[in-house]
């Protein structure tokens, strides 16, 4: 085991195992969203996706990048690099936001993407607070 250990925590194989298992978790909660949420047209999935995976990241980048000794990087190579890339699907968002003008719904391509920021962002900002709540600021 301890000739494999290396193999195991590389961090290509991390991000690409972490990027798989997104990848396809996002595509069953965008569709899973979208089947559910179709109201005026803006592509529900992916903008829900997009605000989970600001939320996620902000919680490891702040637990696993801040909080722990630098031997717990794995754990963001897997979870954060890959899994939240591959779950997080902003050249998505911008092909549908293409799609959107393209179709001339310029008002829908504006609520898209001043929504994924504004929403991402606070996604952001509310891992900061659990994060704070649960472990204390950081020094």
């Amino acid at each position: 085991m301890e000739a494999i250990w290396p193999v195991l925590t590389h961090p290509f194989l991390l991000v690409a195992v972490g990027g798989a298992v997104g990848s396809l978790l996002r595509f069953v909660v965008g569709r899973w969203v979208d089947a559910r949420l179709t109201a005026g047209g803006l592509p529900w999935g992916t903008f829900t996706v997009n605000v989970a995976g600001s939320f996620i990241l902000g919680m490891l980048a702040l637990w696993v990048l801040e909080r722990l000794p630098p031997e717990y990087r794995p754990v963001y190579w897997l979870l954060g690099t890959g899994f939240c890339g591959g779950f997080t699907t902003f050249s998505t968002f911008e092909w549908e936001t293409f799609q959107l003008v393209r179709n001339g719904s310029w008002l829908l391509a504006g609520v898209n993407v001043v929504g994924s920021f504004v929403c991402g962002f606070v996604g952001i900002l509310a891992a900061v607070l659990v994060v704070q709540g649960v472990f204390g600021r950081s020094t």
